[in-house]
């Protein structure tokens, strides 16, 4: 007779479990319906999705622009500005960065340089565009597109050099890339000074 009972409280157990189960199931899914009208639709909207690549680049950015991933820049660079010339290069940073008149241009031997903003000297889209340049490290990418070609290079070193040393516009004998900008932020005491070498193809 205890063997018995024992038995019907255990079987009366599982399946007070089992039911307790499918009520909850069917809860659930009552639940998920009602919220979305379709229990697939509101499976499929719960799967994670990954954002779309972007597939283009504006045609003025590729003819000549500058795109740093580490520090999510993507921007026009203005050819051939006059770089001792306030009001000319001030003009031309309104619309992205500048390359200075007569550096080398991609794929030339010599110092491709350019130049931008690190704060909001002027008001403009690009007045901050440099802001994080001091981020980058030996070894970080930078591509430079130029009449459609993707010309890119890796960072060898940075510098801070006084506002007056005009070296750091040496031609060289080489290809080198410079950017610079204003440092410390936010003043013009001195300039931060990227240089990166062309990646071998």
């Amino acid at each position: 007779m205890k063997k018995f009972l024992f038995k019907t409280r255990k079987n009366s157990t599982i399946g007070g479990l089992l039911v307790l189960i499918i009520i909850v199931g069917a809860f659930y899914l009552w639940k998920l319906h009602r919220n979305d009208g379709s229990i697939i639709n509101v499976l499929v909207s719960r799967t994670p999705t990954l954002s779309p690549t972007p597939t283009s680049i504006d045609p003025k950015i590729k003819d000549f622009g500058l795109k740093i991933d580490k520090l999510n820049i993507l921007v026009p660079v203005i050819k051939n500005v006059n770089g001792s010339d306030k009001a000319i290069y001030n003009t031309a940073l309104k619309n992205g960065v500048a390359h200075f008149k007569d550096t080398a241009l991609p794929g030339e031997k010599g110092n491709i340089f350019i130049f931008g903003h690190s704060s909001a000297e002027i008001k403009a889209d690009y007045s901050k565009i440099f802001a994080k340049l001091n981020d980058l490290e030996k070894g970080d990418e930078i591509i430079i597109f130029y009449q459609g070609k993707d010309y890119k290079y890796k960072v060898k070193n940075k510098d801070i050099v006084e506002a007056t040393d005009i070296s750091v516009l040496d031609k060289g004998k080489k290809e080198i890339l410079t950017l610079m900008t204003c440092w410390p932020i936010g003043t013009k005491d001195k300039r931060l000074i990227i240089r990166a070498e062309p990646v071998e193809k």
